[in-house]
């Protein structure tokens, strides 16, 4: 730091370079050669003549702050991980349905093998033995995609924003997002622009998001939503230039009033087993991206209800040439 701050003041000796308005951060040291950050604000002495006469400066502890901003950023931590943990534990029953499916071919198939096995096979049996070997290991392999899907989920991973494709964050929640909407009997459809818009991101807490909003989405629709129009919309739109929006659309009986105006409080839940942070830690982490979550419900043309949006935006990776306008809309067919 020594040699920087140097250079910055025979610059500002030689008068070829203005401090800045708003300051520098730079790091000083104490005796004990322990570093603290500081801002340094700069300006030029001014005599009564109007001549320069030398340079004031001011600086400012940032000590204080940074330790509040980290007992924040682990506090918001800690709720993410807790969020996700609990996430995972009321999807505790989806996960046993769809790991008992293979497991039980898996032993139906070991058994039948153990079968063939019990006197000298013959060609015919050898190849039954083959080919329940590999359905076997096909079905070790589903199986094994749905408990990695959970473990990257649940996992704590420091903040990293990366710029990736749209369409890879959803699919990193589909295998979760599939689970429950079996279950409800809900379709999944995905509706994404061409050429896929790219966004800067953390991916681990956006996911998160997806994956909270597509849940909800769902079970707004197990109630009072006759099973044929159990339908869930991902959508991916480009907005101007620097920003993308991710919509989660419903065909549920939309969100009251008198619930709308607590929708993003903390604590604040309409579900008897719900912990009410799932929302509220939402529009936290978008905000933390510099983007904004809200909804609105979704009418048809008699001014009815007939769902709702929830909605966020993340920013975009600068375009260096013109988008396509196509669009790619795409049905799940494994959530029927």
């Amino acid at each position: 730091m020594v040699p920087e701050n140097l250079g910055r003041q025979a610059e500002r000796l030689a008068g070829t370079v203005q401090p800045p308005r708003e300051g520098f951060e730079t790091l000083f040291m104490h005796r004990d050669g322990t570093r603290f950050p500081v801002m340094i604000y700069e300006a030029p002495l001014v005599d009564g003549a109007g001549r320069q006469t030398g340079w004031m400066s001011a600086m400012l502890d940032l000590s204080a702050q940074r330790r509040v901003e980290e007992m924040s950023r682990q506090q918001q931590e800690r709720l993410q991980a807790t969020a996700r943990l609990a996430t995972v534990g009321e999807m505790a029953s989806l996960l046993s349905h769809e790991l008992n499916q293979p497991l039980a071919a898996i032993a139906s198939y070991a058994a039948g093998s153990l079968n063939l096995m019990a006197e000298p096979p013959t060609p015919e049996q050898q190849g039954l033995l083959r080919q329940a070997a590999q359905r076997i290991a096909e079905q070790a392999e589903r199986a094994g995609r749905v408990i990695k899907s959970v473990h990257d989920f649940v996992r704590r991973r420091e903040q990293a924003h990366e710029t990736l494709r749209a369409d890879l964050l959803i699919d990193a929640v589909m295998p979760l997002v599939r689970l429950q909407a079996r279950k409800s009997g809900a379709r999944i459809e995905v509706d994404l622009p061409r050429p896929v818009p790219r966004v800067v991101c953390d991916r681990t807490m956006v996911e998160q998001v997806l994956l909270n909003l597509t849940r909800n989405g769902i079970q707004a629709m197990e109630t009072g939503t006759p099973l044929a129009q159990r339908e869930l919309l991902i959508r991916v739109r480009h907005v101007q230039s620097r920003w993308v929006s991710f919509s989660v659309i419903d065909h549920g009986p939309g969100v009251p009033a008198d619930v709308a105006a607590r929708l993003f409080t903390p604590f604040f839940t309409t579900r008897e087993e719900g912990m009410g942070l799932g929302l509220s830690l939402c529009r936290t982490v978008i905000e933390q991206h510099g983007g904004g979550l809200d909804f609105e419900n979704v009418h048809d043309a008699d001014g009815r209800i007939i769902g709702a949006e929830f909605r966020f935006t993340l920013a975009a990776e600068p375009q260096h040439g013109p988008a396509h306008p196509s669009r790619a809309r795409q049905t799940d067919p494994s959530a029927r």
